[in-house]
C-alpha cells in the first residue's frame, strides 16, 4: 500500500535530524559509505528548479535526507536491494540510485523509489533522461520519513531487521 510522501512541501529543520544522522553512520559501519552531506538549506539540484521558490526547496533542508558516497558498486547495490527490501520497517520516504543505468539505455539515468509510488519494487521508477540531476553520480540520497520520534526508536528497527 503506498504511503504518502511527506515531503512536499519541503521546509526548513534547521538543523540535521538524530535519526538521519544515526542511519548516515550505520550505513558506514555495515557498507563503508561515506557521508556527503545531510542538512543544507538550498533550492533543488533540478533543471526546473527556481532559487528561492520554496516549492522547489531541497528536502536536504529538512535535516531528513542524507546523500551517502561509495567507491565499491557491487556493495552500493546490496545496500539499494536491503534498503528496498526494508522500506515500510524503516519508513524510507525516497531512495536515489543515480549510478543505475536500464538495460538498453546510453546513459546512467537513474533510479528512484518514492513511497507514494508503493513499498519496495513497486515503488522504483527508472529515469530515461536527466530528471534526478546527477546522471552517474556515485552516491545514494536517502529520504527518512520525518514520524520517527527518536534515533533510538530508529535504531532498534534497524537492528530488528537481518543483516543482508
Amino acid at each position: 500500500m503506498p504511503r504518502k510522501y511527506p515531503f512536499f512541501p519541503s521546509f526548513n529543520g534547521g538543523k540535521a535530524s538524530p535519526v538521519t544522522v544515526w542511519f548516515v553512520k550505520a550505513m558506514n559501519r555495515r557498507w563503508g559509505f561515506t557521508n556527503m552531506g545531510i542538512y543544507s538549506n538550498r533550492t533543488m539540484k533540478n533543471p526546473k528548479a527556481i532559487e528561492g521558490d520554496p516549492k522547489w526547496l531541497s528536502v536536504h533542508a529538512t535535516g531528513w535526507a542524507c546523500d551517502i558516497g561509495y567507491t565499491d558498486r557491487k556493495v552500493a547495490l546490496i545496500a539499494w536491494d536491503w534498503l528496498l527490501a526494508h522500506t515500510k520497517e524503516l519508513r524510507i520516504a525516497e531512495i536515489h540510485d543515480y549510478a543505475y543505468k536500464a538495460p538498453g539505455a546510453t546513459k546512467a539515468w537513474g533510479r528512484s523509489y518514492r513511497c507514494s509510488r508503493g513499498e519496495g519494487v513497486k515503488g522504483v521508477k527508472v529515469q530515461d533522461g536527466p530528471a534526478l540531476g546527477s546522471p552517474g553520480g556515485k552516491w545514494l540520497h536517502v529520504e527518512i520519513e520525518n514520524s520517527w520520534k527518536s534515533a533510538e526508536e530508529f535504531q532498534a528497527a534497524w537492528k530488528a531487521i537481518p543483516k543482508p
